[in-house]
Parts: C-alpha cells; sequence; structure tokens
C-alpha cells in the first residue's frame, strides 16, 4: 500500500506540475520520497524503483526551479546511496538519464560549475 501511496502522490506532482506550481511538485514529490523512504519499502521493486527515480528528479527540477537549492541538494543527499546502484544497471532508458542527471546535478552542486 506504500508504494500505492507514493504512486498516487507521484500523479497530483504531475498535474501541478502541468499548471505551474512547482512548490506543489515538490510537496507532493517529497512525500512520495518519504513514503518510499520507509524501513519497510522494499526500493528494489519495479514499481517502487521506477516511482524513486521519477520523483527524485521532479522534485530536484521543481526546486531547482524555485531556487530551492539547499533543499534540492538535501534531498540529492540523502537519495544517493539509494539511487547509485540503480546508475550503475539502470532498468530502462528513461531511468539511465533521470539518474545520470540527477549524478551530474550532485557534481554541479559540490563544485559550483554549472550544468552542461
Amino acid at each position: 500500500m506504500t508504494s500505492l501511496r507514493a504512486s498516487w502522490r507521484l500523479g497530483r506532482a504531475q498535474r501541478k506540475r502541468s499548471r505551474g506550481d512547482h512548490f506543489g511538485v515538490m510537496n507532493e514529490c517529497s512525500e512520495a520520497l518519504r513514503l518510499l523512504g520507509k524501513p519497510n519499502v522494499d526500493r528494489e521493486t519495479p514499481w517502487c524503483r521506477a516511482t524513486a527515480s521519477v520523483a527524485l528528479s521532479a522534485y530536484c527540477r521543481a526546486a531547482h526551479t524555485c531556487g530551492r537549492e539547499g533543499e534540492l541538494l538535501e534531498m540529492l543527499e540523502r537519495w544517493r546511496p539509494t539511487y547509485l546502484p540503480w546508475l550503475v544497471a539502470p532498468t530502462t532508458a528513461d531511468e539511465a538519464k533521470y539518474l545520470k542527471w540527477l549524478e551530474e546535478l550532485v557534481q554541479s552542486k559540490r563544485t559550483g560549475k554549472p550544468l552542461g
């Protein structure tokens, strides 16, 4: 049930993004990631993994748009131990793209160099 609630939150975030509500996206994605971060959740199941990588990417894009760089980096650092192994063996091309972007974002924040 936890992963289903996280998926619902991600759906709500996508609807908020389509309305331009970036703070709403951050809130919904943060809640989805909080749910998926619970100790009883197996983040290696395909549906949890997919929801987490999409939610993390959406959260970071929204936080960047809103100028919430501190919160963005905090979220990435929290989830980095989870997503780094996924980066080595992504399940889809989209996941590879999301995860590569997340890691580039972490490195740019750490070094102060802009993305690109």
